[in-house]
C-alpha cells in the first residue's frame, strides 16, 4: 500500500513551512493532551492552550509563507491559534467533529496522526528517555514461565520475540550513532565544541542511554546463555511445544495447527539467532576509537607549537575547517603563494662562460649496481612454483569438485563447466586424487569418449563415497 493512500498529500507541508516551529509546538501540545488521557479534546480549550503557549514563547506567524489565497488578518495570539488549528485540519493532522446535542466542537485524531505525534514527541525527549531493560526482561519472563508453564507461555514467547526485535533496533541505533559522532569529529575544530559533542550529546544520548546499560546491568553476554537454554528446551520438548501450539491457536490469528507450530518455531529461531550473532566487539571498538580520537584532537588543538611544523599544522587546520564549511580556500592558497618562495639552485662550470650557455644541476647519486641474472632467474622460478602450488593445491582441487557436485550425489564429466584452462587442469588433477584421504568421491569409467567445452574427454562419472558404499 502506498504511503499517500493513508495520509493526505499535504500532510508534511506544515513541517516544511517558515512557521514550522509554531506547528511543532501545536503538535507537541496535542500529544500532551493524549498523554493526559483526554479522550475528548475540546477545540476551544485546545485553541486557548495554544494561544497561551504562543504568548509564552512570543512566536510570530508568517501568513505570506502559507498557501496562496490566505488573506486573513492576524491581529493577536488568539487569531494565530485559530489559524494554526485550521491549518492542522486542512493538512489532515486533525478532524473536527460537532456534538449534535450542544454543538460543541471536538478534535479527533486519525491513527496515522497519533503515531506521528508519538514519533515527534520521542525525538524531542530522546536525551531524557530512560533505557528499557530488554535483555533482562526477556530473561526474567522466560525464566518465570519455564518454571510455571501455565496458560501464558505463548504470550511470554511473543513478548520475548518483540523485545528481541526492539533490542536489534537498539543495537543498530547504537552502532550508527557512534559512527555519526565519529564522522562529525573530523568537521569540528574547536575544543569547546568537541567537549560539548562528547559530554552533552554523545554521553547523554548514546553512551548513557544505550552503551552503558548493554555493558552492565542489561548485558547480552550475561543473559545470553540462560535465554538460549530455555528456548532450546521449549523447542525440543514435545509436551511444551504442544502446549504452545494449543495456546497459539487460542490467542493468535492462526487457525491451522501446522501454521501455528511453524510460527512458534520461527519466533524461537529468530530469538536464538539474534542472541547468537550479537557481538559487542565492533561496537566496543567504535566506542573506544571515538573516545580516543576526541581526546587526541583536544590535545592537538590545545598544543601551542611555534615551530615551522606548528605553523604548517595551523595552516592545514584552517584549510580543512574552511572546506568543511564549503567556503572558498582561494585566499589561503593566494597567501601561501605570496609568502612562500621556492628557488632552484645551480652551479657554474667552465662551459657556462662560452656560448651556447649550458645550465646543469649537480647530481650526487650512487652508480647503478649490476643485476645478477642467475639470482633473478631463480627468484622468478621460485615465485612461479609457489604460485602454481597454491593454485593447484588439494584444497583448490576439492573446492572445484565440491562446486561441480552442487549438492548432487553424482556428476557426469560433461556437466562440469570448464571456462578456463586452469579449470581443465583442475579436472585432470581431480581424476587422479581418488586415493587421497581427503577425497570425498570415486571415479567410474564408462566406455567411449565425449566432447565437452572443446576438449576430448574420457566418459567419467564422479560419485560421492558415502553413496557408493
Amino acid at each position: 500500500m502506498s504511503l499517500f493512500t493513508i495520509i493526505p498529500n499535504n500532510f508534511f507541508s506544515i513541517l516544511a513551512s517558515k512557521n514550522k516551529e509554531i506547528y511543532a509546538e501545536a503538535l507537541l501540545l496535542l500529544h500532551r493532551s493524549i498523554e493526559d488521557n483526554d479522550l475528548f479534546i475540546k477545540k476551544n480549550e485546545f485553541t486557548r492552550n495554544l494561544k497561551d503557549r504562543l504568548n509564552e514563547l512570543a512566536l510570530t506567524v508568517d501568513i505570506s509563507a502559507e498557501e496562496e489565497g490566505e488573506d486573513e488578518e492576524i491581529i493577536n495570539h488568539s487569531d494565530k491559534a485559530s489559524f494554526i488549528v485550521r491549518r492542522l485540519e486542512e493538512c489532515g493532522w486533525i478532524d473536527v467533529e460537532v456534538n449534535p446535542e450542544n454543538f460543541e466542537e471536538y478534535i479527533a485524531l486519525p491513527s496515522y496522526s497519533i503515531n506521528m505525534l508519538a514519533l515527534i514527541s520521542s525525538l524531542v525527549k530522546e536525551s531524557t528517555a530512560e533505557y528499557v531493560s530488554l535483555v533482562h526482561a526477556t530473561y526474567s519472563e522466560l525464566s518465570l514461565e519455564d518454571e510455571m508453564r501455565d496458560e501464558f507461555m505463548y504470550a511470554t514467547l511473543v513478548r520475548a520475540f518483540e523485545n528481541t526485535k526492539a533490542l536489534n533496533v537498539e543495537l543498530i541505533t547504537l552502532a550508527h550513532s557512534i559512527r555519526i559522532f565519529q564522522n562529525r569529529l573530523g568537521k569540528v575544530f574547536s575544543t569547546n565544541n568537541i567537549l560539548s559533542d562528547y559530554f552533552d550529546n554523545y554521553k547523554t544520548r548514546v553512551s548513557d542511554r544505550y552503551y552503558h546499560p548493554l555493558k552492565t546491568f542489561d548485558s547480552v553476554a550475561k543473559f545470553k546463555r540462560p535465554i538460549l537454554t530455555i528456548l532450546q528446551k521449549w523447542l525440543y520438548d514435545d509436551e511444551v511445544r504442544s502446549q504452545l501450539v494449543t495456546q497459539a491457536l487460542m490467542w493468535s490469528r492462526h487457525k491451522d495447527k501446522d501454521a501455528a507450530e511453524a510460527d512458534i518455531i520461527n519466533k524461537i529461531n529468530f530469538i536464538s539467532d539474534m542472541y547468537e550473532r550479537v557481538s559487542d566487539n565492533q561496537i566496543d571498538q567504535k566506542h573506544h576509537e571515538y573516545t580516543k580520537a576526541s581526546a587526541t584532537k583536544i590535545l592537538y588543538l590545545n598544543s601551542a607549537d611555534k615551530s615551522i611544523k606548528g605553523h604548517l599544522d595551523f595552516i592545514f587546520k584552517t584549510y580543512a575547517e574552511t572546506l568543511s564549511r564549503s567556503g572558498s580556500v582561494s585566499p589561503i592558497l593566494n597567501g601561501l603563494a605570496e609568502s612562500i618562495t621556492f628557488n632552484r639552485h645551480g652551479y657554474i662550470s667552465p662551459d657556462s662562460l662560452t656560448l651556447p650557455i649550458i645550465r646543469e644541476l649537480r647530481s650526487d647519486s650512487l652508480p647503478l649496481s649490476l643485476t645478477d641474472f642467475d639470482d633473478m632467474r631463480d627468484a622468478l622460478m621460485e615465485h612461479f612454483l609457489e604460485q602454481t602450488s597454491n593454485q593447484f593445491s588439494n584444497d583448490a582441487i576439492f573446492d572445484f569438485m565440491d562446486l561441480a557436485f552442487n549438492d548432487e550425489s553424482e556428476v557426469h564429466i560433461k556437466d562440469i563447466p570448464l571456462p578456463t584452462f586452469e579449470a581443465f587442469l583442475l579436472l585432470i588433477l581431480a581424476t587422479i586424487k581418488t586415493n587421497d584421504e581427503q577425497c570425498f568421491y570415486i571415479v567410474e569409467t564408462d566406455p567411449g569418449k565425449i566432447s565437452s567445452h572443446g576438449y576430448s574427454l574420457p566418459n567419467l562419472r564422479f560419485i560421492r563415497k558415502e553413496l557408493a558404499l
